[in-house]
């Protein structure tokens, strides 16, 4: 009795491709080098890198389904572990820049309490350069082709975030 196929509805096969094509969407999130230290079939990652490439919304959403399809034919459990390790190995660099954006977002809310912060995390940053820089980024026109200041208080912030 055991050994009888267990019956699987529609409505189960269509979740478990649906979830087969959002394990494809996370990969697809993936960078070419990271793809290609993953061990996923050869057809499934030059589809993957071809997806890359594709702007149009429909073919889009067709090479999904494409990938949808090929992952069928792959165990979902490795790739899952795989893209777990590939979160962990986000480089520092990106993850400064992060920071530093998130930095800058919460300077021009124009919170006073959000500048001590900065400075008291980071001692050697000077409170009038900064005060300058969101300043002039604040005056700058939403439209401007260059961002001067807004580059220039990155790159004091993310200079003292590394010196830490």
């Amino acid at each position: 009795m055991e050994d009888e196929i267990q019956y699987k509805s529609r409505t189960k096969y269509k979740k478990e491709a649906e979830d087969l094509q959002r394990l494809g969407l996370e990969l697809n999130k993936l960078s070419v080098s990271q793809l290609e230290r993953i061990e996923i079939p050869e057809n499934l990652r030059t589809a993957l890198i071809e997806g890359k490439y594709i702007t149009s919304n429909i073919a889009g959403r067709r090479h999904r389904q494409f990938i949808g399809a090929l992952m069928r034919d792959v165990k979902p459990e490795p790739i899952r572990q795989a893209l777990l390790q590939a979160e962990d190995d986000i480089p520092v660099e990106l993850e400064t820049a992060k920071q530093t954006r998130m930095w800058i977002d919460r300077l021009l809310t124009g919170d006073l309490t959000e500048m001590e912060t900065l400075l008291s995390e980071f001692p050697g940053l000077d409170r009038q350069r900064l005060r300058q820089l969101v300043r002039n980024i604040k005056k700058d026109k939403p439209g401007a082709k260059t961002f001067k200041s807004r580059r220039a208080l990155e790159q004091v912030i993310m200079l003292e975030m590394s010196s830490k």
